[in-house]
């Protein structure tokens, strides 16, 4: 299979996809591409300066939290 041809399976792979999460998914694959590694490393800095000041702020859950809410997930979508 030549590259054209894996282009275009791919596209009309893509045109069936209704999931969100998914095709930004795919966006943030395809977006890494672009990113050169200095870039990355400012981006990484600039992510890592936000949490900090969240936690800082105390935006954050415990851990027992997180758990409690993967457990009301499970619920939820269990029935």
């Amino acid at each position: 299979m030549n590259t054209l041809q894996l282009k275009n399976i791919l596209i009309s792979e893509i045109e069936k996809i209704d999931d969100n999460a998914f095709i930004s998914a795919l966006k943030t694959i395809l977006d890494s591409r672009k990113t050169s590694p200095k870039e990355y490393s400012e981006d990484y800095n600039n992510d890592l300066k936000v949490a900090e000041d969240d936690i800082h702020n105390g935006n954050f859950y415990s851990h027992d939290e997180v758990k409690d809410k993967i457990e009301q997930w499970q619920r939820k979508l269990l029935g």
